[in-house]
């Protein structure tokens, strides 16, 4: 039997097993090496670690949409751009630059996180609204909120130091916020493969009657994900904050299609019940490559959009047809 059709060969099994996480790593390598031979110095290293950098916080965005979406139910979040700025914006002058208020900080950004996600999910969960037009309306009203709190006045305040050596510097050439980014990776994988808590959000996502008839509160663990993604939206902002130097109106608003286009590519069913972060981190690098090719070969913000816009129409058409393949 050809070994590259026996199912049974272990490097078939392993691409089966993890085909979207190898195709997603294979668009990245294709990426890079066009941009090398378009573009001089795209395949240095400096600029494969600024990539990643950059693609840090797409990929911890691209986590809450993986958490949400894998619950099931047809589940987005939109307002996690304005979660995250809404937090950066009102801790900016609480802290001001000093460490012993990032404590502070802090609780601010889990109760905005939670009083968020709270409300996300007990209008999608409970009350059964659309969870589109739900976290639509969060955005805007959190945008509506932004827009008072400042009045048009400048937003002072700066990130505690401790902020910004974690998200803005370096130890050697390897930014900060990659670790961060590896840890963040390791923990989720270890909970999503290795604890009850991964059955329970995969099981619900696959099959919620199933879910329901094995004693699943199926609306608790849908509810319970929307707070998770709005606590890790603030804590991003507090990292955007940490990485900009200071806080200022829609800073978080262009994560929120990046973070989404990220799952896809990563492999995140649509349809909930199941997810890989590995998978999901990778696809926002592939969508920061994309991003530094476009803006490099002179498209600027309007070939990025076009990009992202292509990618994930692309992959819907892909994975549309591989449902009515079943």
């Amino acid at each position: 039997m050809n070994a590259l059709t026996n199912r049974n060969n272990p490097a078939v099994k392993f691409y089966l097993k993890y085909k979207r996480i190898v195709i997603a790593f294979l668009l990245i390598i294709f990426l890079f090496i066009l941009g090398e031979v378009t573009v001089s110095n795209f395949l240095s290293l400096g600029q494969i670690l600024l990539t990643i950098k950059l693609a840090s916080f797409i990929a911890l965005f691209a986590l809450c949409q993986m958490i949400v979406i894998s619950a099931g139910g047809s589940g987005l979040d939109l307002s996690v751009g304005y979660t995250a700025t809404i937090t950066a914006v009102l801790t900016a002058s609480v802290m001001d630059g000093q460490n012993s208020h990032l404590w502070i900080a802090i609780l601010i950004a889990l109760g905005i996180g939670i009083a968020v996600g709270f409300a996300n999910g007990v209008l999608t969960a409970y009350l059964k609204l659309p969870p589109l037009v739900v976290t639509l309306a969060m955005a805007n009203i959190l945008q509506g909120a932004i827009n008072v709190y400042t009045a048009g006045a400048n937003i002072t305040g700066k990130p505690s130091p401790v902020l910004r050596i974690i998200a803005a510097k370096s130890i050697g050439i390897f930014p900060n916020i990659l670790f961060l980014l590896i840890l963040v990776a390791v923990i989720v994988s270890l909970i999503l493969t290795k604890t009850k808590l991964g059955v329970i959000l995969f099981g619900t996502g696959a099959n919620e009657t199933t879910a329901y008839l094995s004693g699943i509160n199926v609306k608790l663990v849908r509810c319970v994900a929307f707070i998770i993604s709005g606590v890790l939206a603030s804590v991003i902002g507090l990292l955007l904050i940490g990485n900009m130097g200071m806080a200022f109106k829609d800073m978080g608003s262009n994560y929120v299609m990046p973070s989404i286009a990220a799952a896809v590519v990563g492999g995140v069913s649509l349809m909930g019940g199941d997810g890989n972060y590995v998978g999901v981190i990778l696809g926002a690098i592939f969508l920061q490559t994309l991003t530094n090719l476009l803006v490099a070969m002179g498209w600027g913000d309007a070939g990025k959009w076009l990009g992202f816009g292509i990618v994930l129409f692309v992959l819907l058409i892909l994975y549309v047809s591989n449902r009515r393949s079943r």
